[in-house]
C-alpha cells in the first residue's frame, strides 16, 4: 500500500482507501505538445511588452542622465516609472509551466486515477498516469506576412482619410483626429514590426520559441537606453558650444548615432552567444534585435510626428519608417549578427565561448557562496565543487552536433505552427509545399536538402569587424544623405522647394535600397546552413 495513502470510514462503517494523486515525475525524452495556432495574440503580446520597454527605456536613460547632472529630484520621479515598468516585464515573463497529465495503456493499471485539484480520470481500459512539468517551449507562430502588410496598408489608408478629414473638417476634423491619434499610433508603431518579423520568419524558415524571440525583442529594445544616453548626452557634450545647432544634429545623425547604436545592438547580440549555432542563426538573432530598437524609436517618432503635424505626419512617418527605418535597422544589425554566427560556427571559436561561460558561471557561484548563500544547494557554501572544466571538454562539447529543434506545422499548409515538441530526439522538419523558399529537408535515412538556387542574393560577411562596419556605413548612409543633400542644395544655390524635392526623392530611393538588400540578404540567408564545419 503507498504511504500516501489515506483510509477514511464511510457513513456505513465500510474502510475505504483513498489513493493520492501520483507524483511528478520527468518527462519522457520524446515526449510532444501541441496547442491551437493563435498568430494573432502573438501581435498583442507584442504590443505590451513594446510599451512597456517604451516607458522603461526612456524613463532609465532619463534617470541615468539625472544621476550624470546631479538632478537627484529628476532621478526619483522617473523612479516612479521605472520601477513599475520592471514589475510588470518581470510578471509577463515569469516562466510558464504545463502540467501534463499522460495515461497509457497497461494490463495491471487502473480504471480511475485521482487528480491534484479533487476527482478522478476515469478510462474504459486499465491505463497507467504519469504526471510531470514541461515548461512552454512552444515555436511562435505568425499569421502569414501578406494579411499582416494588408493590414498595415489599410491603417495608412485610414490615417490619410482622417489627415484629410483634420485638414478640410474644421472642429470636427480636429475632435476626429485627437479621438483617432492614440489608437493609431499603437497600430502604426507596432504593426510594420509584426509584419517584418512575419515576413523574415517565413523568409529563412527557421523555427524559433516564442520565449527566445521576445528576448531577442527586448534586448533590442533595451539597447536604446545606451544609445540614448551617447546621442542625448554625451555627443552635445563633446560638441564645442561654438558650432551651430544643425552642425551638432549632423554629427548627432550621421555619427554619433550609427556608430554607438550598432554596436550596443551588436552587444545585444553578443549577449545571446549562448543560442547562436551559425550565420543562420546569427542573422535570426540580429534581424529581431534590430526590430526591437526599431519598435523602441518608432514610437517617439511617432508622437512627436503627431505632435508637430497632426495626422499628415503621423501618415508619412508611418509610411517611411514602417517599409524604410524599421527594416534598416534590422538588416543592419542582421549583417553583424550572421557575421558573429559565422565565427561561432567555428569549433574553436564555440570551444572558447563554451570554456568562458563555463568559467564565470563557477566563479559567479563562488562570489555568491562567499556571502552565505547556498546557490547549488548541496549544504555548505564551499563555492563551486565540480569537476574542473577544461578547454579539452569544451572543444569536445563544441564538436557535438546540435540537435535538429523538433517542431511540426499545420497540416493545412497554412504556416501556421500549431505545435512544440518538448525533448531531444533529433527529426527532420518539412515545410509546406507551397513555402514562399522552396528549401525543403525530407525524412529517411538518405536525407537531403534541396534548395533552389537564386542567381542574385546577398550572404553576409564572415568577418565580425566587416559585418559591423557594414552596418554602420548602411545606418550612417541612412541617417546623414539627406542633411548632406541639404547642404549641396543650398552651396549651388538650389531653392527650398527643389531642395525639399530632390529630399522626397532620395528618401524614395533609400526605402526602396533597403527593401531591395533586405530581400537579397533574407534570400541568402536562406540558402545557407548553421552546420558546423
Amino acid at each position: 500500500m503507498n504511504i500516501l495513502d489515506r483510509i477514511v470510514t464511510d457513513n456505513q462503517g465500510r474502510k475505504l482507501r483513498l489513493l493520492e494523486p501520483t507524483s511528478l515525475s520527468s518527462a519522457p525524452n520524446d515526449f510532444q505538445l501541441s496547442r491551437t495556432s493563435r498568430p494573432f495574440r502573438r501581435y498583442f503580446s507584442l504590443v505590451a511588452n513594446s510599451l512597456i520597454m517604451v516607458f522603461l527605456v526612456q524613463a532609465f536613460s532619463a534617470q541615468l542622465i539625472g544621476i550624470l547632472d546631479g538632478e537627484p529630484l529628476y532621478v526619483i520621479g522617473c523612479s516612479f516609472v521605472t520601477f513599475p515598468c520592471i514589475g510588470f516585464l518581470i510578471f509577463l515573463h515569469r516562466p510558464k509551466l504545463i502540467e501534463v497529465r499522460l495515461l497509457t495503456s497497461h494490463e495491471s493499471g487502473m480504471y480511475a486515477h485521482p487528480i491534484p485539484e479533487g476527482g478522478s480520470i476515469q478510462t474504459p481500459n486499465p491505463t497507467k498516469m504519469s504526471r510531470f512539468l514541461v515548461r512552454d517551449d512552444s515555436i511562435i507562430d505568425t499569421p502569414p506576412s501578406f494579411w499582416i502588410w494588408v493590414i498595415f496598408a489599410i491603417c495608412l489608408c485610414i490615417s490619410f482619410v482622417i489627415a484629410i478629414i483634420e485638414i478640410i473638417g474644421g472642429d470636427l476634423g480636429l475632435i476626429l483626429s485627437l479621438i483617432m491619434a492614440l489608437p493609431m499610433t499603437l497600430i502604426l508603431f507596432s504593426i510594420p514590426v509584426y509584419a517584418w518579423w512575419a515576413s523574415s520568419t517565413s523568409w529563412i524558415g527557421l523555427p524559433t520559441r516564442l520565449r527566445d524571440a521576445e528576448s531577442w525583442l527586448i534586448a533590442g529594445m533595451a539597447a536604446g537606453i545606451p544609445a540614448i544616453l551617447i546621442n542625448s548626452w554625451l555627443t552635445p557634450a563633446l560638441v564645442p558650444s561654438s558650432w551651430s545647432s544643425d552642425t551638432e544634429m549632423f554629427i548627432v545623425s550621421t555619427f554619433s548615432a550609427p556608430i554607438g547604436e550598432e554596436i550596443f545592438k551588436f552587444l545585444a547580440v553578443l549577449f545571446f552567444i549562448s543560442s547562436i549555432k551559425g550565420p543562420k542563426t546569427g542573422f535570426q538573432v540580429g534581424f529581431t534585435v534590430g526590430l526591437g530598437f526599431a519598435i523602441a524609436e518608432n514610437f517617439g517618432y511617432l508622437l512627436m510626428s503627431y505632435g508637430e503635424g497632426g495626422f499628415t505626419g503621423l501618415f508619412l512617418t508611418s509610411l517611411i519608417r514602417g517599409i524604410g527605418s524599421i527594416p534598416g535597422h534590422a538588416v543592419w544589425t542582421s549583417f553583424s549578427g550572421a557575421a558573429l554566427g559565422w565565427w561561432i560556427s567555428n569549433p574553436e571559436n564555440k570551444a572558447k565561448i563554451i570554456f568562458i561561460m563555463k568559467n564565470l558561471s563557477s566563479k559567479s557561484m563562488d562570489i555568491i557562496e562567499g556571502i552565505g548563500i547556498d546557490v547549488d544547494m548541496d549544504g555548505d557554501v564551499s563555492g563551486f565543487d565540480g569537476k574542473e572544466y577544461t578547454m579539452l571538454t569544451a572543444l569536445e562539447e563544441a564538436k557535438k552536433p546540435s540537435d535538429v529543434t523538433n517542431w511540426t506545422v499545420s497540416e493545412d499548409n497554412s504556416e501556421k505552427i500549431s505545435t512544440s515538441l518538448i525533448g531531444n530526439n533529433p527529426m527532420w522538419w518539412i515545410l509546406p509545399e507551397n513555402y514562399s523558399n522552396k528549401s525543403v529537408m525530407f525524412s529517411g535515412n538518405d536525407s537531403e536538402v534541396v534548395n533552389s538556387e537564386h542567381k542574385l542574393k546577398i550572404i553576409p560577411p564572415k568577418s565580425i569587424i566587416l559585418g559591423l562596419l557594414i552596418a554602420i556605413a548602411g545606418h550612417s548612409l541612412w541617417n546623414g544623405s539627406s542633411f548632406i543633400l541639404w547642404e549641396i542644395g543650398i552651396i549651388i544655390g538650389l531653392s527650398e522647394d527643389v531642395i525639399v524635392l530632390l529630399t522626397l526623392l532620395l528618401i524614395i530611393f533609400l526605402v526602396i535600397l533597403v527593401l531591395f538588400v533586405s530581400s537579397l540578404l533574407m534570400r541568402g540567408v536562406s540558402t545557407i546552413s548553421d552546420i558546423s564545419n
